[in-house]
Formats: C-alpha cells, structure tokens, sequence
C-alpha cells in the first residue's frame, strides 16, 4: 500500500535584505523547512508548471502572472512609484512572515520597493542564505529577522504599511494572539496580502475527500502512478490494482514527528481573517486533491511528457468540479486583508 504524506504549500516567498545583520528573536525549532538546503519541490504539484499556470490563473486572471506580482500592482502601487501617493517611497515598511529563502523581498525590490523590508523567520538557516543571496544582489533595504509568530511579534520594532505572508499562518498555535498582533502592527490603512493552507488539522482529511482523491487518481493510466511497468500502462488501474495502491491519509502522529507544527490552525483562519480584516479579495486555488498526491501521480514528467500533461489537466478540470459544485472547498486561497478602522 502506498502512502503519501501529501505535497504541502510552497511555503514562502522571499526577496532582500540590508545585506549584513539580522537580530534573532528566537531560537529555531525542529522544522524542516530550517534544513541545510533549500526544500525542493520537484515532483510535487507546486512544482509542475501546468499547475502553477492553473494557480496564477486562478489568482490573478493572467497564467503568467505570480500571485506576489499580481498584488504588487494592485495594492503596492504608491510604494513601487506607480501611482501618486501621500508619503516618499522611502518611507513605506513592509513585513515579510516566514521569508524563509527570501523570494519575496527579493521580488519586492525587483517590482521597485525601496522602502524597509523586515524579513522574518524562525528558520535561521533558510534566513541566513536569503540574506547572503540579497547581499550578492545588492539590496540594502532590507533586515533578516529570526522571529517565532508565537511570540516575538510584539517585539518588532515600528509599524508596517504592508504584511505579506505565504503558507506561515496555519502553523501558528496562537493564532488568535499573533492575528491581533498583526492587527497592531498595521499602520492605518495597512495591508495584508498573501496565501494560505486551510485545510484539515494535521491532514487529517474527512472520508469523502479521501475518496475523491482515489476516485481521481483510478481515472489516469497505470503508467503515471507507482505501478510497476508493464503492458498494461495504458490501462485504468484494476479494482485489485487500486486495493493494493491509493493514497492514505497520515495519521496526525506522523504529521507531528515530520513538523508539530504543521497544519495546526489553517481551518480557523478564514473565520478569524473575517472577523480580524476587512476582506478586500478571497481568491481559492484548490489543492483539495493535487496537493495530496505527491508519489502518486508523476508530477516531474508531466512538466516534460504531453500525455503525462493532458492527464494532469484532467486531474485539475476534476478538482476544479469538485470545488464548483460544492463538494469541497478550497484548501488555498490567496487574500487581500485591509486593517480595519
């Protein structure tokens, strides 16, 4: 039987940084997002360029287009000197949550950010190669913060214009606190833009759900899942074949030794972004079935083999139904939150 312990969010977006110093706040945890070389997403769904084109589309209208550029234009047009505003660019601050390898300050100074970037993380390794990386590149408006969203919050110095999180919030315990310090630290008028995993405690998926998944995967040829290679690859997997290969569900113990953190609050916080923000856009982009089925679909080949594609667009057209008529909902959804007056 095989298992699956899904194919989580890419978790970060990170961009630059004052070339040299970052002030820990805390210490890093065990955190596998923390390891000596950056987490790769080869094979899974965030790694396909089929599936991110879905994303990008879903987002933002345009299959080309990154959810992170997307809000930029919209939101940060005074900051990138776009448009008019009532203040110096300089003088805007944006607050990077779990910058990690440091995609999105980076991204932030290409787009003409110049104002202060606190890029902070409790990942202290993936941090110190952001920094390194931001260094090479030049940018020097921005400071590496080692900071757990637990508790450090409040030590963060000054208030923020902007606060861009991606895939960080669902693993925060105290999530109600680390919202409300948010809150606190926006500016009036401030924003809150980025992308979220709400699905299931620890993956601890609902029995219906579970058999979408296996229903979707017994759709594609034996030869895009972990069947062993015979004549047979252009057939549908047996009822036997699909006795002895479909995805499970971790259980929450395995999910805990991988990361107790992982996926510890992300089905409270479309309820608590309502009632913290003024939601300005709720934009889903699924994952209610490909982000399960990392080492059950061949996610690398499709990138390279049309059959192997043309199969995937079947497995989002499946997932996109499943969402359009109600029987599941999107488990991430790109969000742009206003501070509320």
């Amino acid at each position: 039987m095989v298992k699956s312990f899904f194919s989580k969010v890419a978790r970060r977006i990170k961009t630059s940084v004052p070339a040299s110093v970052a002030t820990p706040l805390a210490a890093a945890t065990n955190n596998p997002w923390n390891a000596n070389e950056p987490v790769s997403y080869d094979g899974m769904w965030l790694g396909c360029n089929t599936c991110v084109k879905h994303i990008q589309r879903k987002v933002s209208g345009d299959e080309n287009t990154h959810w992170l550029t997307y809000a930029v234009q919209k939101y940060l047009g005074g900051a990138i000197g776009q448009i008019s505003a009532d203040k110096d660019r300089t003088e805007y601050r944006c607050l990077i949550l779990g910058a990690n390898e440091g995609h999105v300050e980076r991204e932030l100074c290409q787009h003409g950010f110049i104002g202060e970037i606190v890029a902070s993380d409790i990942a202290d390794k993936a941090l110190a190669r952001a920094a390194e990386k931001s260094k090479e590149l030049g940018y020097e408006n921005i400071t590496y913060v080692v900071a757990d969203l637990n508790g450090d919050l409040a030590d963060l110095p000054g208030m923020f214009d902007f606060i861009i999180f991606e895939g960080v919030l669902h693993h925060i315990v105290k999530i109600e606190e680390c919202l409300q310090h948010l809150q606190n630290k926006l500016l009036p008028g401030g924003l809150m833009l980025g992308v979220e995993f709400h699905g299931a405690f620890r993956f601890q998926l609902p029995e219906h759900q579970v058999k979408w998944i296996n229903a979707a995967l017994a759709t594609i040829p034996k030869s895009l899942r972990p069947f062993p290679r015979d004549e047979f690859g252009m057939y549908p997997a047996s009822p036997q074949d699909n006795l002895r290969v479909h995805y499970v569900a971790p259980t929450a113990e395995s999910i805990e030794q991988i990361d107790p953190s992982e996926a510890i609050c992300g089905f409270k916080l479309k309820q608590l972004f309502t009632e913290s923000f003024e939601v300005l856009e709720q934009k889903g982009f699924g994952g209610v079935l490909l982000s399960y089925m990392t080492g059950h679909f061949d996610f690398k080949r499709a990138n390279e083999d049309p059959f192997a594609d043309t199969w995937l667009k079947n497995l989002i057209q499946i997932e996109d139904t499943l969402i359009e008529t109600g029987i599941l909902e999107d488990e991430y959804i790109f969000w742009a939150l206003k501070k509320k007056d």
